[in-house]
């Protein structure tokens, strides 16, 4: 069937699909990356569900999620409310990024991250996601999941699934969340690599950051198209607040250290990455032969001293009330305007279709 390339702006957003026959269609919320940053999206989240009276697996066929953001995944797809991850998030947030105020102690914590141990031990997420997830495993997801992280050992991209027989994919079945929370947040530097059996894996966001394209090609190769069970996509993408990373050329010195690059190394990877997943996606949905739409949500425009206090670890309680506020913001404007209404007005079609 010959199919309709379109592309419109939905109140202020920009919306890219591809239109055909009606069918159902298969729902993907994605979520990025982006350590206590997560805050902001979990709180946009809480007030969907609060607004709409629904939990969010109820309504998304498959959730993917990174580093961050593949914590909030996991935790959505066992119907944990969203409410419970702004609290972990509030309550827990300075527990796993712990800030010191005095210049001493700030300075080794520095030295840590750049010459030993990293800068964060990762007891208090381990314990927190303990908490939150018990035994759990991909098996217990309610949703098709994508969770990207980094295979060191192999050398290459991992994406943990929970057991689905459209792809015939078993081998994830009995890992656990907690597991696979800690190996796609192990951001190199700030927290341990995390050990799954004999395999090393560190952030998902080293390469996948924003995962909505991970998402839209599980989509197309096991649930959407000719012959599968759904005849469109509709993906939703949640972005952290990523900081500016532009720099000036006069005053910057070239030769660069790992000291000299601080915290600033992971940076220019995990926005480039975003930002070309965002680019890519929103274009490719106009080529697929499958109907697909793809909505990205805007971050929000913010002044230089909002920017100072949003990082990945900071846990002040200004940079924390300031996520809320934000996230407080946006998703009310969201629901006004309703953005979200196409997303979670009918429940998704079908339950993980799996035999283990």
């Amino acid at each position: 069937m010959e199919t309709i390339q379109e592309e419109q702006k939905v109140n202020g957003l920009e919306r890219s699909q591809s239109t055909s026959s009606p069918g159902k269609t298969f729902k993907i919320l994605s979520i990025d990356g982006g350590g206590i940053k997560g805050l902001y999206p979990a709180r946009i989240l809480q007030l969907i569900e609060e607004q709409y009276q629904i939990k969010i697996a109820d309504q998304f066929d498959m959730i993917c999620g990174t580093s961050t953001g593949g914590l909030i995944a996991l935790a959505l797809s066992i119907k944990k409310p969203a409410s419970e991850l702004v609290s972990l998030y509030q309550d827990k947030g300075q527990d796993i990024f712990p800030n010191p105020t005095n210049k001493f102690d700030k300075a080794i914590q520095r030295l840590r991250q750049i010459l030993w141990g990293g800068k964060y031990k990762n007891d208090s997420l381990q314990n927190s996601l303990s908490e939150l997830f018990g035994e759990a495993k991909l098996k217990d997801a309610l949703t098709y999941l994508c969770i990207p992280s980094f295979n060191l050992t192999l050398g290459m991209p991992r994406v943990f699934k929970n057991p689905h027989l459209n792809g015939n994919l078993f081998k994830d079945a009995d890992i656990t969340m907690v597991d696979v929370a800690l190996a796609t947040s192990a951001a190199p530097s700030y927290l341990p690599i995390h050990q799954i059996n004999n395999a090393l894996y560190c952030d998902g966001g080293m390469w996948a950051n924003n995962p909505s394209l991970c998402g839209l090609l599980e989509a197309l190769d096991y649930f959407v198209g000719d012959g599968k069970p759904f005849s469109s996509y509709s993906i939703l993408s949640l972005p952290t607040i990523s900081n500016p990373t532009g720099w000036t050329g006069e005053s910057q010195k070239k030769n660069l250290s790992l000291a000299d690059w601080k915290g600033k190394i992971l940076n220019p990877s995990m926005d480039g990455q975003a930002y070309f997943t965002d680019f890519f996606t929103s274009k490719i949905v106009n080529f697929t032969k499958a109907k697909g739409e793809y909505l990205r949500i805007n971050q929000p425009v913010l002044s230089a001293e909002q920017f100072s206090l949003i990082a990945l670890d900071n846990t002040s309680d200004a940079a924390l009330k300031l996520l809320t506020e934000l996230g407080d913001q946006a998703g009310a404007e969201l629901i006004s305007k309703r953005v979200f209404d196409s997303f979670i007005t009918q429940t998704k079609h079908q339950g993980v279709q799996n035999n283990v």
